[in-house]
C-alpha cells in the first residue's frame, strides 16, 4: 500500500468546503483541472488527494485496517466517483432519449374550465425532440465497438472468419490424427524387426 505523508504541523488544504466544491464540479461533468480550480487548488494537489483516497479505499476493501488520517481523502474519492457515475448515467440516458425521440424539449400545463361540464380541466402539452439516429449510432459505436465501431466487420465477414477458423481447426485435428496414425504404423513396422533381431553371439 502506498503511504502518503505530509509535513508535520502543516495545515491541510482539504477542507469540507473544498470537498463540496470538487464534488459539485464533478457532478456536472467538469474536467479535473476545472474541479480543482473550483476548489481553489492546483490540479496536482487534487490529483494527490484523489490518489491517496483511492489507495486507502482499496486497502480497506482488501481488509487492511484504516488510518483515520485518510478518512477525508477516502470520503473525497468516493463522493467524486459517485458524482461522476451519476453524471455519466444521466448523460447516457439523454443520449438514448435523443435517439428514440423521447427527450422532452418543452412541457406546458394549461388549466381551463370545460364549457359543457363546468369542471376544471388540466391539459398537459409536451414537445419532444425529433428522433436522431446519430445519437443511437454514437452509443452503439462506443458500447459495442466490435460490432458497430469503425473497424467492425460485416455479418458476412464475421461468418467467413468463423468458417475459416472452423476449417483451420478441422485441418489441425485431421493433421494430428494423420501424424498419430503414421506414428502407430511406424511403431508396428519396427516391433517385428526388434523381436526378430537376436544379439550376436560372442566368439
Amino acid at each position: 500500500m502506498r503511504t502518503h505523508q505530509r509535513r508535520p504541523g502543516r495545515p491541510s488544504l482539504l477542507t469540507p468546503e473544498r470537498v463540496d466544491a470538487v464534488v459539485r464540479a464533478s457532478a456536472v461533468g467538469a474536467a479535473t483541472y476545472l474541479a480543482a480550480e473550483a476548489a481553489g487548488v492546483s490540479r496536482a494537489t487534487l490529483g494527490r488527494w484523489m490518489a491517496r483516497g483511492r489507495d486507502a479505499a482499496e486497502a480497506r476493501e482488501e481488509g487492511e485496517p484504516g488510518n483515520p488520517r485518510d478518512d477525508a481523502y477516502v470520503d473525497l474519492f468516493r463522493r467524486v466517483e459517485a458524482a461522476r457515475a451519476r453524471m455519466a448515467t444521466q448523460a447516457l440516458a439523454r443520449v438514448l432519449q435523443a435517439g428514440a425521440g423521447s427527450l422532452v424539449l418543452e412541457e406546458r400545463v394549461r388549466t381551463y374550465t370545460d364549457p359543457v361540464t363546468g369542471l376544471d380541466v388540466e391539459e398537459r402539452q409536451v414537445r419532444y425532440l425529433q428522433p436522431d439516429w446519430r445519437a443511437a449510432a454514437w452509443w452503439l459505436t462506443r458500447v459495442f465497438p466490435e460490432h458497430y465501431g469503425p473497424n467492425a466487420k460485416s455479418w458476412d465477414e464475421q461468418l467467413d472468419a468463423f468458417a475459416a477458423g472452423e476449417l483451420r481447426s478441422e485441418r489441425d485435428r485431421s493433421g494430428s490424427g494423420d501424424l498419430a496414425g503414421l506414428a502407430a504404423r511406424l511403431q508396428a513396422a519396427l516391433e517385428p524387426a526388434a523381436t526378430d533381431t537376436r544379439p550376436a553371439e560372442l566368439p
